[in-house]
């Protein structure tokens, strides 16, 4: 499974808000898919995003959070990346800031295919090289879902 062919560069945030906590960025991730019309119910997403970040961080290292749930509306998954080129704080017990932001929303009736894709990405995320440090330093959405590509091409 590739995330590039689950993410288009209208969901790539290049700068998301450095000095917001993260339920405010889980909101601002939130609001890309409704301002698209891809979700309906804003406010119940973020609530489980939230309830889940409230269980275990889902910050993986690396500098690199992957919150996620599943949601009943989707037909299909869908993600949003957010960039913090400063880094931010995402949870307490983190070593490291965060500079990525990848938020998986999946259908509720497809159990595996979330796991599927978070497996992806935390593969991607933990590739050698400097995944991350291009990322942040990415002067737009395509130049980020690039690197992306070029990454999951790599041989590991």
């Amino acid at each position: 499974m590739k995330i590039s062919n689950i993410l288009n560069k209208e969901l790539i945030i290049p700068e998301i808000g450095a000095d917001s906590s993260p339920n405010e960025i889980l909101k601002q991730m939130i609001t890309v898919l409704k301002e698209r019309n891809m979700i309906s119910d804003e406010n119940s997403i973020l609530k489980k995003l939230i309830e889940r970040e409230n269980l275990a961080s889902t910050s993986i290292g690396n500098n690199t959070a992957i919150p996620h749930t599943k949601v009943k509306e989707l037909k299909k998954p869908v993600m949003v990346l957010g960039i913090s080129k400063k880094g931010l704080n995402y949870h307490d017990k983190d070593e490291e800031p965060v500079n990525l932001i990848a938020l998986i929303l999946s259908p509720a009736n497809a159990p595996a295919l979330h796991l599927q894709i978070l497996a992806a990405t935390a593969s991607l995320i933990k590739k050698k090289g400097n995944l991350i440090k291009e990322i942040v330093k990415a002067k737009d959405s395509s130049e980020i879902l690039e690197i992306i590509k070029k990454y999951e091409d790599s041989d590991d």
